[in-house]
């Protein structure tokens, strides 16, 4: 899902349908892990890379944390949200070592309205951010009172601990 996120729904089924269509049949060669990784390849822009690197090539584990938020209203029912939190990503060997990396990820930010149920309500904001590793500030200016906020709203990345990811 991850990469149909980021390089879009089209072209990643693009990338899908040539595989199948380069392995089927008898006379096919035998379909890989790596033939598919190629076709993703080609279809994902030089920026998106390493996102891909770390998904297929690696095993990455991102710690994306929100550690609290801020709302104050500015008025014509805005509100300035201050989110603070604390990003780092891991690669693992083949033993489980963790060896830490440096991240500039784009990572989705999300705000949210208050819930009519569970759950969160209607986004007020969600864009990609490109988060560097370690604790930062993240300011937005979102169209209404916002009652959750936080990183990774949607779970696309690979995490251990997901459940830290938005704050009230």
């Amino acid at each position: 899902y991850t990469p149909r996120e980021f390089v879009g729904a089209d072209s990643v089924n693009a990338a899908l349908r040539r595989f199948r269509d380069r392995y089927a049949g008898d006379q096919a060669p035998p379909a890989t892990s790596r033939a598919l990784y190629r076709e993703l390849q080609a279809i994902t822009p030089d920026s998106l890379r390493p996102l891909l690197s770390d998904l297929f090539e690696h095993i990455t584990l991102w710690d994306i944390r929100a550690d609290s938020s801020r709302a104050d209203a500015v008025g014509d029912g805005t509100y300035r949200l201050s989110l603070f939190v604390d990003v780092s990503k891991v690669r693992a060997d083949s033993v489980g070592r963790q060896t830490p990396t440096p991240m500039t990820d784009l990572i989705e930010v999300g705000v949210f309205a208050p819930a009519d149920g569970e759950g969160d309500g209607k986004p007020l904001y969600l864009k990609q951010h490109r988060l560097r590793s370690g604790k930062q500030v993240i300011v937005l200016s979102v169209p209404g009172r916002p009652a959750r906020a936080g990183l990774d709203p949607y779970r696309k990345m690979i995490e251990r601990d997901r459940e830290n990811n938005v704050v009230d």
